[in-house]
């Protein structure tokens, strides 16, 4: 028996072995019991207006500017969608009221 035919016999042996666990594991699957899948949790709120006032307030004194006691509040708190590209958005307003707070 040559070399070829030999490899030839191992894979043929190899594959008769797999088959039939290969196919024990479809039919398994396709009977198996499907249970409902769990609900989707929704997303987390994003912060109030209030508790990003409150926020700011409470860490005013450890920024220089409102840009950075921004980015911070964005870290801390899960600040509304799209607060940070909107330079009208009342996150800034409250990030320069927080620091007139903080200076006065």
């Amino acid at each position: 028996m040559s070399v070829r035919q030999e490899n030839r016999y191992r894979k043929l042996v190899i594959a008769q072995g797999r088959a039939l666990p290969d196919i024990k594991r479809e039919l398994e699957a396709a009977f198996m019991e499907r249970l409902p899948r769990p609900a989707v949790a929704p997303p987390k709120p994003s912060a109030t207006r209030g508790q990003v006032r409150s926020w700011m307030r409470r860490n005013a004194a450890d920024y220089d500017d409102a840009t950075h006691l921004a980015e911070a509040a964005n870290i801390a708190l899960d600040l509304p969608a799209g607060a940070m590209d909107d330079e009208t958005h009342w996150v800034w307003d409250e990030a320069l009221s927080a620091l007139d707070w903080a200076d006065a």
